[in-house]
């Protein structure tokens, strides 16, 4: 681990873990988290669009193909985040794929719980293919919830017998909202960002007591045969590894090309901090790397 990690990991610690295990109002949540992790680089443009009206911002790099995009669904705990929280990992996405990045502002819980956020993401997933991208050349990546809501993104296009992206990447993704992935516990001290309690409540907030084992809203439970080649990046100390550990080991049983990158000590999401950790621009530029090389 870096100097500079360990140190935004000991802020991390005492800052934002405590925010998001006592928050009251997830109002107030998003006022104090959903700010901007940094300037998208110069070189890539942010163009606002509605998409079938689900708000959303297109980022693109100088030279990105014209013929392939890569959808972005940012995390929250499905409560709090949006462009303004992850516009620069989206953007980073851009240059190292030379793609085209939708970013889109899915509605948020309590106010529109589940399943409100699968809903916006198939929205936009169609919107995509109505505007004439080949799902071969569709691409899906999102951190956190934005990780889980990936999954269940591509669990409903299949029980819609819509086409899957050529892949997906996904940043320490929440896909089990049981509350008995033995990390949680495991690494309940161990995590600097998230806690048990954070992630009791962000399911309490979305779920509104739905049924946490449904397929779309814990797509670790799903039918994942036919799955597309999905890459998974988390750290070793996270309380949601597991998520990551078992969704990984249930995609190879399925048949799927998956793959697992445990990063030693790294604060949950960290490639969303790329603006402050050469770690999480080291992630990223993997990250790149496995989508362009699908294409």
């Amino acid at each position: 681990m870096s100097i500079r990690a360990s140190v935004v990991s000991m802020v991390l610690k005492h800052t934002i873990r405590k925010q998001m295990s006592t928050f009251e109002e997830p109002a107030a949540l998003r006022e104090q988290m959903s700010r901007s992790t940094g300037k998208p680089p110069a070189d890539v443009t942010v163009k606002p669009v509605s998409v079938d009206g689900v708000p959303a911002e297109w980022l693109a790099a100088e030279g990105a193909a014209e013929d392939a995009a890569l959808l972005y669904l940012h995390g929250g705990g499905y409560v709090f985040g949006g462009p303004d929280s992850h516009r620069d990992v989206a953007a980073r996405l851009a240059k190292e794929t030379k793609l085209r990045v939708l970013l889109i502002d899915y509605r948020l819980a309590p106010e529109h719980p589940f399943p409100a956020a699968v809903e916006d993401a198939t929205t936009a997933y169609r919107f995509l293919l109505a505007e004439g991208y080949p799902p071969e050349r569709l691409l899906l990546a999102g951190d956190s919830a934005g990780g889980g809501l990936a999954m269940a993104l591509m669990v409903n296009l299949k029980d819609l017998e819509l086409p899957l992206p050529r892949a997906a990447a996904l940043i320490s993704p929440w896909v089990d909202m049981t509350l008995l992935a033995e990390s949680l516990l495991g690494n309940a001290d161990k995590d600097v960002m998230l806690s048990p309690e954070a992630i009791n409540r962000f399911a309490t907030h979305y779920l509104k007591g739905q049924d946490p084992r449904s397929p779309l809203a814990s797509p670790l439970h799903a039918d994942l045969a036919g799955m597309p080649p999905v890459y998974v990046v988390v750290g070793s100390t996270e309380v949601l590894l597991s998520d990551s550990e078992s969704l990984v080991a249930k995609l190879t049983e399925a048949g799927s090309d998956a793959e697992l990158v445990v990063w030693p000590k790294m604060p949950h999401a960290f490639p969303v901090l790329s603006s402050l950790i050469p770690e999480g621009r080291q992630a990223i530029g993997n990250i790149g790397a496995f989508l362009a090389a699908r294409l």
